[in-house]
């Protein structure tokens, strides 16, 4: 979630106020084995406040990463027909626990060093003869048979790229790419890689990225296809620009390369900042401090840092910023009173001395805080018949930062920024209750903390 007031741009998230059906030992099953009948067992907890009513049915699951199929009665692969679920409808109290027996019956012919299926667990809370809660989980299971010789054959078909400064993307934003890899498994298990990707630039030389592979978003079927796509903050450069998979699944190696030639129409110059606060006070005015610059596009450049006022120094005074790199500044305060109330709040601002259009897409700002502050904060909670939206306002003179507390259980993963003047609104999705809600708020590197929960 993305909220701008003055200029100011902040990104923070929520985490979801749900209380669901907990399934253990996880959510996703490997599972290797040398037997064609066999059981296997997992256990389901009631984390509803009310009984809930519980059905259990086995269905297919395929995905080309793009969307799923739970009906695939020709796919060769599945293993829906061969097994079965002993309890497939029953009730869970509140807290209750229960375990879950899954009987595989799988013909001894079976093709594949890999069969994949997946259970849809449906949780019902009835209340009054209505149903106040329906949800549904999709838990996969890949079976490994490792008594059949493994067929691991796996190409690039074809490797796409979004310049999201052109066109911009609802889930990843306004800057950066999106490359998309079109990627075909021949073989007879499933790939299920734990390595890594690496982007690079023959034309520069030079690796632009490397990100980790290890997670269940990256799954391409035995003799089906994958679209995989991963965000990259950068502009990619002109030229040929290689991918390279490398890494193991199920025990095998892989390296799987493919190549695109992109012609780059974007001239800007992008630019990440960190920290996004430089504060000083007057414990801290003789410290000298440090900005991190890091390029985001293909461009070399020379740059200066400035403030609107004179009394903060940035050394060096111009410093050359090269493609997908970070380069440090030190930041001096030169004011030595401090003896004001509140907090002097600076924009840092980056010029170019060839004039090519500059953005920074993380602003950064020196803060100088006074010997006196008032920290203050005020929150309304509006609701409707469906859902509640939390208004925080900093009616302060300082930054804050806070964290929004529910039944005891913090909300958000980080404390979010706010500025003195500044309401924030933040929408639950859901109804919430006043009375299991408090703001925990703090001036911005202070430990002092402070409770809101006038609701």
């Amino acid at each position: 979630m993305v909220k701008k007031f003055g200029g100011f741009i902040f990104v923070f998230f929520l985490v979801e106020l749900v209380f669901a059906l907990e399934i253990s030992p996880s959510l996703i099953y490997q599972i290797d084995t040398s037997k064609y009948q066999f059981t296997y067992d997992f256990l389901i907890k009631n984390d509803i406040p009310a009984e809930s009513q519980i059905t259990i049915e086995v269905i297919d699951f395929i995905t080309d990463g793009r969307s799923y199929s739970f009906d695939d009665p020709d796919y060769k692969y599945s293993l829906k027909k061969y097994v079965q679920v002993t309890d497939k409808s029953f009730i869970l109290a509140v807290n209750e626990q229960k375990s879950i027996k899954v009987e595989f019956n799988v013909p001894q012919n079976f093709p594949g060093a890999t069969g994949v299926f997946a259970l849809k667990i449906t949780q019902e809370s009835v209340s009054g003869g209505r149903i106040q809660v329906r949800l549904n989980y999709i838990v996969p299971f890949f079976v490994r048979f490792t008594n059949i010789p493994v067929y691991q054959s796996l190409v690039i078909n074809d490797i796409s790229v979004k310049d999201l400064l052109t066109e911009p993307d609802e889930k990843y934003g306004d800057y950066g790419s999106i490359i998309t890899l079109e990627i075909e498994n021949k073989g007879n298990i499933a790939f299920i890689p734990k390595g890594s990707i690496q982007i690079s630039s023959r034309t520069l030389r030079a690796i632009i990225a490397e990100l980790p592979l290890d997670s269940f978003d990256f799954v391409v079927f035995p003799e089906r296809k994958t679209f995989y796509s991963i965000f990259v903050p950068y502009i990619l450069p002109s030229g040929t620009i290689d991918v390279l998979l490398t890494g193991k699944s199920y025990g095998q190696d892989f390296s799987i390369s493919g190549a695109k030639e992109l012609k780059t129409e974007n001239q800007f110059l992008l630019i990440q900042t960190a920290p996004d606060i430089v504060l000083f006070s007057d414990n801290t005015k003789s410290v000298t401090q440090s900005l991190v610059l890091k390029n985001l596009s293909p461009y070399k450049e020379t740059l200066q840092a400035s403030i609107s006022e004179n009394f903060i120094s940035f050394l060096p005074k111009k410093f050359t910023v090269y493609p997908y790199r970070e380069v440090t500044v030190n930041i001096k305060n030169n004011l030595k009173d401090f003896n004001f109330t509140g907090d002097k709040i600076y924009l840092i601002e980056l010029s170019i001395d060839s004039g090519r259009n500059i953005r920074n897409v993380s602003p950064s700002y020196v803060v100088l805080r006074g010997k006196s502050i008032t920290p203050s904060l005020k929150a309304s909670l509006n609701s409707s018949q469906t859902n509640s939206i939390l208004s925080v306002q900093n009616t302060g003179d300082c930054l804050l930062q806070f964290n929004v507390v529910y039944s005891n259980r913090m909300l958000n993963e980080i404390p979010i920024t706010i500025f003195p003047g500044q309401t924030i609104n933040l929408d639950f999705e859901k109804l919430v209750r006043g009375n299991l809600l408090k703001i925990e708020y703090f001036p911005y590197g202070d430990q002092k903390k402070y409770i809101f929960d006038d609701f």
